[in-house]
């Protein structure tokens, strides 16, 4: 641990009635600095540090909250704390090849706004979590094996994830109308996404992009209704999971990948899902309980297995394999529907 200097402000806004926004400027140049401010009110805070094992942490309570933190080199911390409404953080770190920072941001109160940068530094960490209505977050991350760990509680938030050169990323949604938007690309190292919302009218959109030999894992559970999935995976050795629950749920899913296994269940009613895979050595392996369910399933790839199990009224599993050489042969594993009204297709090419 560094052994920090610590420069402390404290201004407190409510004895002050003369005053409507108090504003905090601070530089500080060296390794091992400390600031902490807390501010009570209308408040405009701004912090800059470069060198090492600096820290930061900023705390608001009021409304319309304005906190700004850029640090530089390798080995920062920054901590916000706001507690009001309309309150808003921004954290840039750019950091040293060898070494990453942590950025901690917390919101209580509505539509609140926080951004998190974080540049060159490995191993950096991005922990954001806010409550109310409105809030919007936004972290982006650059150089190897970041982690992000984010969560929002309330309705119509905004989650937005950006990784590159390999990285994790969680992000939990509870409420209605939540969007979650994850982007990671990676060569050739790994990446993995947990994504967790309860509520209705949710939208998830994950986006891998990889080398090869690279690991992407996704994890993606919806609770509620209406909810959409979208996600993308690109090179090998990947794996994805999904469970939606509740009613009018769609899925899609593509993997252009070596060995892909995408698992997944749907439960409730009018769930779709459309799964494409390339390449060759896929696994699928879907159940769907409900009624009106439908799947669709392409497989454009050589040793490919597919495992459909649907039960309810009016099903419809349709499963496509095709492959270009004649040795490589695919193979539908079983499609198992159970009610009336059922339609199942099997096409396969060789």
């Amino acid at each position: 641990m560094f052994a920090h200097k610590s420069l402390i402000a404290s201004i407190l806004l409510g004895s002050l009635p003369g005053l409507a926004l108090a504003q905090a400027i601070t530089t500080q140049t060296g390794n091992n600095n400390e600031i902490v401010l807390e501010q009570n009110g209308p408040n405009s805070a701004s912090q800059m540090q470069q060198g090492d094992g600096n820290l930061s942490r900023v705390v608001q309570d009021g409304g319309d909250n304005l906190a700004q933190t850029n640090q530089f080199n390798f080995g920062n911390q920054t901590d916000v704390l706001q507690s009001g409404w309309s309150n808003q953080a921004s954290v840039f770190q750019l950091g040293d090849s060898n070494f990453g920072h942590s950025a901690s941001v917390v919101q209580l109160g509505t539509e609140n706004l926080a951004e998190v940068v974080q540049t060159d530094g490995n191993g950096a960490q991005a922990n954001i979590r806010q409550e109310g209505a409105g809030n919007v977050h936004r972290v982006r991350q650059l150089s190897y094996m970041n982690q992000s760990d984010s969560r929002s509680v309330g309705s119509n938030n905004l989650t937005e994830i950006s990784q590159e050169w390999a990285g994790g990323a969680i992000a939990e949604q509870f409420g209605d109308n939540n969007r979650i938007t994850i982007e990671q690309g990676f060569l050739p190292y790994g990446g993995s996404v947990a994504v967790y919302q309860d509520g209705g009218s949710n939208e998830v959109a994950v986006n891998q992009q990889g080398g090869r030999y690279y690991i992407g894992e996704v994890e993606l559970t919806q609770l509620g209704s209406a909810n959409r999935a979208q996600v993308t995976q690109w090179a090998g050795f990947s794996s994805f999971t999904f469970a939606q629950e509740g009613s009018g749920n769609v899925l899609n899913a593509r993997q252009t990948t070596r060995d892909g296994i995408i698992r997944g269940h749907s439960v409730g009613n009018d769930n779709r899902v459309n799964i494409n895979q390339s390449f060759d050595g896929p696994v699928l392996d879907i159940a769907q309980n409900g009624s009106a369910n439908e799947i669709d399933v392409v497989q454009h790839t050589a040793y490919s297995t597919a495992s459909i199990t649907q039960t309810g009224d009016g099903n419809v599993a349709v499963l496509n394999q095709t492959t270009q050489f004649d040795y490589q042969q695919a193979t539908a594993t079983a499609i198992i529907q159970n009610g009336t009204g059922n339609s199942a297709s099997i096409t396969q090419r060789y």
